[in-house]
């Protein structure tokens, strides 16, 4: 009896624990990261009789978690890529809507201040046009402002959020190495596995998964080591580094991530891949510096352009226009861990070969060898000084680079050309008479030598200008002709300025003649019709110009003028002003766009690869039902086994009593 009894038994306990465990799988049907368990039964060792081997009952072999290794890291992955993608896609986002809603975007705020241009060219004497001018300018000004305060908040957004996730990550890398110990003290002396405690460490890799790319490699006592990035150990054992933000060596306004473990610290920005940290340095680097410095681009070509012209004409005083915005410098951050004194400055050389990236100054090994890199493409221009300093460079993409001693090999300096500009933006005047809106010289018939008025039927167009150069005049410019005038030759003789003559036969120029005096503020005009002798013409400074608009006109065309992006045009000039801020708003949107659809990809290869795992670890509650059921079942005839063998053993006592 003795042996059915102990069968008995040892069945009622093996089912009991097949019940418990039923139990506590439907328990935590709904717990995140919990795996299914299964209790695996094996056959006690059986008894040698005579008549043979005979069974002596059933023995818990083990308590299974039910786990994929390989889908699990295939999920893990997924997530890392998903989450990369997400945190990009929904910052990208927020970017993408400042820019393209017109109440913020700055395109409206240009085609508004040109508008206003144009008006002041139609009337210039009116003060309450130029002060719409004005208005204009100051709105604009304004946009600018907003949409770099944006740029600016989400910069400092992202700094912060660096700053949590690299937090988050160093929390979570201190848990799994806690629950490593836990797991190699549980399962050390060749115990059973620790179940729950995978489970725990398993949400704990998920979630840091989430953060960043993870390379997990299990050891042979239980724990597992993790990686990031290139190589870099987060995990050993029971033991982990840290991951901290800090502010960047080269620009304090960024932040990058540092690593901390025994060996000491090191900044790993570059070495890091996947995740939501990723994703934040992938969107700071593609997104939030270009556009920065493209918006930044569009204020220095609108100011350098305008200025210029501007400053080219006559306000209503009669004198000459002053500077409209206040002009632009380019920034040069030198690195924290440069060694040597040297200084770096720049320049502006031709703003309309700028480009909207950032560049850096390397200090070489080679003596007194620079190389700069534009960091928007790696195109690298290397700059020997010669061992003669102050060094000046020529134009590099619209900069000249000013370098004041030696320096240390390795030294580095950020050169940000357009970074700044944007904030920077100011607007120079209030009072609406100072718009210089005419001309700064004019044209005009004089007397005939004879002292009349010209006797032939030519004519002089107003002069045309490009620059200030002997601007005002030192004196009038006078045209006399005559059949002789040019060497014998009909033309004009110049007294004044150039002096000298210029060729004109009305006989054979009948449609009329061009001519230029470019060291006088790049002057050119145009003489039509046929001059009588002695005919005479006079170039002067423009005194009276209330109602002259030449000077406006040339203003409110810089709008379709193709003036900037010329480096990147093989040295033409290629885009308005305009066109370089839809430029900015089209990369935003399309990188935008490919980010939404990367992410849906992504997001849904991570719900594959999770119901994978699922549905060899999730819980199914009509499985676990019907297990109950049988495990219910199998209890209750264990148990009968056990009253069988109790009323066999009180048979065999009565018989003996009688």
């Amino acid at each position: 009896m003795a042996g059915i009894l102990n069968i008995g038994t040892s069945a009622l306990l093996a089912f009991q624990r097949s019940l418990t465990t039923t139990g506590h799988n439907i328990a935590n049907s709904d717990t995140e990261g919990y795996s299914r368990q299964r209790v695996n039964l094996t056959a006690r060792i059986p008894q040698l009789t005579g008549a043979g081997y005979i069974g002596s009952g059933v023995q818990v072999g083990e308590v299974q978690r039910l786990y994929d290794d390989f889908l699990a890291g295939q999920m893990r992955a997924s997530q890392s890529s998903a989450s990369e993608m997400e945190s990009y896609f929904s910052h990208a986002s927020r970017i993408d809507n400042v820019l393209a809603d017109p109440n913020i975007g700055l395109d409206p705020a240009i085609q508004d201040f040109f508008n206003a241009t144009q008006v002041v060219a139609d009337d210039p004497s009116s003060i309450s046009t130029r002060q719409v001018m004005l208005s204009e300018a100051g709105a604009m000004v304004n946009r600018y402002h907003d949409l770099s305060r944006q740029f600016t908040d989400a910069n400092n957004q992202l700094n912060q959020e660096l700053a949590d996730v690299a937090k988050e990550i160093s929390d979570l890398a201190e848990a799994i190495a806690q629950v490593n110990q836990g797991i190699i003290e549980a399962s050390g002396a060749g115990g059973p596995s620790p179940n729950d405690l995978l489970d725990q460490r398993e949400v704990l890799l998920n979630d840091l998964s989430k953060l960043v790319n993870i390379t997990v490699v299990p050891q042979d006592n239980g724990a597992l080591n993790v990686f990031i990035g290139k190589g870099l150990t987060l995990v050993i054992g029971g033991t982990n580094a840290t991951l901290t933000a800090v502010n960047s060596s080269s620009d304090p306004s960024q932040r990058d991530i540092a690593f901390t473990n025994v060996s000491g610290t090191q900044v790993v920005t570059d070495q890091l891949a996947g995740g939501e940290l990723s994703g934040l340095l992938d969107f700071r680097d593609e997104i939030l510096k270009p556009a920065t410095n493209q918006l930044g681009l569009v204020a220095i070509g609108m100011t350098d352009r305008i200025n210029s012209q501007h400053q080219q004409g006559l306000d209503l005083d009669g004198n000459l226009g002053g500077q409209f915005f206040a002009p632009h410098s380019v920034g040069v951050l030198s690195n924290a861990n440069n060694a040597s004194a040297a200084q770096v400055t720049a320049a502006y050389i031709d703003t309309g070969n700028l480009t909207a990236s950032d560049y850096e100054l390397r200090a070489t090994s080679v003596a007194d060898q620079f190389t700069m890199t534009r960091l928007s493409d790696g195109q690298v221009t290397t700059i020997n000084t010669g061992g003669v300093y102050p060094h000046t460079t020529a134009e590099i993409d619209g900069i000249s680079i000013s370098i004041s001693a030696a320096a240390t090999a390795g030294d580095r300096y950020l050169i940000q050309p357009t970074r700044n500009a944007a904030s920077n933006m100011e607007l120079l005047i209030s009072d609406p008479r100072k718009i210089a809106a005419a001309g700064p010289i004019r044209a005009a018939q004089t007397t005939n030598i004879g002292g009349g008025p010209n006797q032939g039927t030519a004519a002089i167009s107003q002069p045309d200008y490009s620059n200030t150069s002997n601007i005002p005049l030192a004196g009038s410019i006078t045209l006399e002709w005559s059949a002789t005038a040019h060497g014998g030759a009909p033309g004009f003789a110049v007294t004044g300025g150039p002096g000298g003559t210029i060729a004109y036969d009305p006989a054979t120029q009948t449609n009329g003649a061009s001519f230029s005096f470019p060291a006088y503020g790049g002057m050119s005009f145009n003489i039509t019709g046929t001059p009588a002798a002695g005919d005479r013409f006079v170039i002067e400074n423009n005194s009276s110009g209330i109602g002259d608009n030449r000077n406006a006109l040339k203003l409110a065309d810089l709008q379709s003028s193709k003036s900037m992006l010329g480096s990147t045009g093989g040295g033409l000039e290629t885009a308005t002003f305009q066109g370089v801020y839809s430029q900015l708003v089209s990369d935003v949107g399309s990188k935008t766009h490919q980010a939404e659809v990367n992410f849906n990809a992504t997001d849904g290869l991570r719900e594959r690869h999770k119901n994978s795992l699922l549905s060899i670890s999730g819980v199914n509650l009509d499985e676990e039902a019907a297990n109950l059921i049988k495990f219910q079942q199998a209890y209750q005839a264990a148990a009968q086994v056990i009253t069988v063998s109790n009323t066999l053993f009180d048979s065999l006592i009565g018989a003996i009593r009688r």
